[in-house]
């Protein structure tokens, strides 16, 4: 076979295979819408490829089609698959192509009316308003662990956390050259201008820094006007002309991990591969928090996180955000909160959520 009529019949067979992977999807939409209509009194528009599954398929592939590609695919996928639902509209914080925009598209992928929201506390309320389906707000931080003032809010707004999304958050100088001599002006949103202000000073004292909208605005002007750069989170892609990278991890404090959460009115379904939020506060006697944490060790629960911070105007009265393996309909942690419930002053259930990628078995309970 000549050169010519084996690339005509590579073609062909490509076309096969997609119109057969084209068939697969749809028939994967109709099962996924299936599975939907099941959850009822709970969050509908969760992913049903769940971080197990897609933690399966990245371990069955075969080399050398990368693993890393498997999980967007499947998540692209998945939010296709939901074409028969409506559109769940979903309440974000920052502008377009920032962090908060980044973790809701990567959770609800294209199918969602993503609004913006000027903070928490405003995503919160367009949730618990019935302006919205779903918020996606910072929940944790590595450097600084759980935003209690996020998390009280949530419990005040008697939402549920059904969902998170883990970004490393990473911010990157791009310009059209990719040369750090030609940056004559810097353009930045006003967060991430703050959060790179020593190195602005010492690397490009003479530059012009303009703050405007947000990535996607900054990104569009320094590929309009020559002489100019912008700062973007790492991996933005701006869509239209390329831009390159300058200098990378250009932040003053450098990489930060930040883990956003889901919220919904209903509760997230159970998945298997579950953590569940607690929020609590104990009476002022010796061993209070032993007793408590207690009821999770006899049940064999397995606790992730234990925080405390002390509750603003009450003295030294602190309260206590703990987060244990498991769902809340599991038959264990039922038990336990029983238990806890009987000895704390307030107790309060953040949600249960499947996990982005499930604890190894050995540390479940």
């Amino acid at each position: 076979m000549d050169e010519r009529k084996r690339l005509e019949e590579l073609r062909r067979q490509l076309t096969e295979l997609d119109q057969e992977i084209l068939r697969s999807i749809e028939r994967r939409a109709r099962i996924a819408h299936e599975l939907a209509k099941l959850r009822t009194g709970t969050a509908r528009f969760a992913p049903t490829a769940d971080a197990a599954h897609v933690q399966a398929l990245e371990r069955a592939v075969t080399p050398p089609f990368p693993q890393r590609a498997v999980r967007p695919i499947f998540v692209a996928i998945d939010a296709a698959s939901r074409a028969f639902e409506v559109a769940p509209r979903v309440a974000y914080l920052g502008a377009e192509g920032d962090y908060g925009w980044t973790a809701a598209h990567d959770h609800f992928g294209i199918g969602g009316e993503f609004v913006r929201a000027d903070s928490p506390l405003a995503a919160i309320e367009e949730v618990a308003r019935s302006r919205a389906d779903f918020a996606v707000v910072p929940y944790e931080s590595l450097k600084e662990g759980p935003i209690f003032p996020t998390i009280q809010a949530i419990g005040g707004a008697d939402l549920k956390v059904v969902g998170e999304r883990q970004l490393v958050q990473a911010l990157d100088l791009v310009n059209r050259t990719g040369s750090l001599a030609d940056v004559e002006r810097v353009y930045s949103s006003p967060q991430d201008h703050v959060a790179c202000v020593n190195y602005l000073e010492l690397q490009h004292p003479r530059a012009l820094v303009l703050d405007v909208r947000g990535p996607q605005a900054a990104w569009d002007l320094a590929a309009e006007n020559e002489g100019s750069a912008a700062i973007v989170p790492r991996g933005f892609a701006g869509g239209g002309q390329e831009l390159r990278v300058a200098r990378e991890n250009v932040g003053d404090e450098g990489e930060l991990r930040i883990r956003y959460a889901v919220l919904s009115r209903l509760p997230s379904p159970r998945s298997g591969h579950d953590a569940t939020a607690v929020l609590f506060s104990v009476h002022d006697r010796p061993g209070a928090l032993h007793d408590i944490l207690q009821h999770f060790k006899e049940r064999s629960c397995n606790l992730r996180r234990v925080n405390s911070r002390p509750v603003p105007g009450e003295g030294w009265d602190y309260v206590f955000y703990v987060e244990v393996s498991g769902h809340t309909t599991d038959r264990a942690l039922v038990a336990a909160l029983e238990g806890v419930k009987r000895e704390t002053k307030m107790l309060k259930i953040i949600g249960s959520f499947p996990l982005e990628r499930p604890d190894p078995p050995h540390e479940r309970a």
